[in-house]
């Protein structure tokens, strides 16, 4: 028999899970980029592919859902995620941490039962939610990814609760760097980060692997173009892939 300690024996006997490609923002917009101009509704696509990662959440956690969404494409996504959602959960709530909104994904949000209401209002109530859906940022190009305003408040006030709701982050926890994995100040970490076309460098680097949760992998067809570009780290973490339903 081995003299090993058992706990040595059990690692040995469990394959490592396999290595994963993470790939930096650029290279992930440039992969997006003739998808776009060909009209491919890549944001639908997200977005179906989170609000049913959401609502198998929903099954174990049934309950009121809040979404926190912000001025970009991540914004965007969490608000058609919302439209998606509204008659799957008990009540989705609304809060639009910029004055900037995707327009169209709030109207479809909105249209579908979703309520738009303030950092003020669900403040003191934030323990009554299910779930939080956290599209405050995302890959944008920004010289500085720290939380600001109504977004810092609602994160800090999450933090602060003995007992948080689950949290799903869309593409990438909000305030973490997508090519490096840092992150200043306050950041909600994910219970599951549904990330959309590639695995992002800053999932699996620095602090990404403590905040990230379990990362879904939506498949928005980037592979041809994510061939052409090196990966920016590769790592063993475990991926779980998802199609998106309507993808061509």
């Amino acid at each position: 028999m081995s003299d090993r300690p058992a706990e040595d024996r059990e690692r040995a006997a469990t394959p490592a899970a396999p290595r994963t490609a993470a790939y930096t923002a650029d290279a992930v917009r440039a992969a997006e980029a003739p998808l776009l101009a060909e009209g491919r509704p890549l944001m639908r696509w997200a977005a179906e592919a989170l609000a049913e990662i959401v609502a198998g959440e929903l099954l174990a956690a049934p309950g009121a859902v809040l979404v926190l969404a912000g001025a970009g494409d991540n914004g965007g996504d969490a608000l058609y995620a919302a439209a998606d959602l509204a008659d799957r959960a008990d009540r989705v709530d609304v809060v639009l941490v910029r004055d900037r909104v995707h327009r169209g994904a709030l109207d479809a949000a909105t249209a579908a039962g979703a309520r738009v209401v303030s950092a003020s209002d669900v403040s003191a109530r934030l323990s009554g939610y299910s779930l939080v859906l956290d599209g405050i940022l995302g890959i944008g190009r920004l010289s500085d990814r720290r939380l600001r305003g109504s977004a810092r408040a609602l994160v800090e006030a999450l933090l602060a609760l003995p007992e948080r709701p689950r949290v799903v982050a869309v593409d990438l926890p909000s305030g973490l760097d997508p090519d490096d994995g840092t992150a200043e100040g306050a950041v909600l970490p994910a219970d599951v980060t549904v990330t959309f076309g590639a695995v992002k460098a800053g999932l699996v680097l620095g602090r990404g692997p403590d905040l990230s949760g379990r990362v879904h992998l939506v498949d928005l067809g980037l592979e041809p173009a994510l061939r052409r570009a090196h990966p920016a780290a590769t790592a063993p973490i475990a991926v779980v892939r998802v199609p998106a339903r309507h993808r061509l």
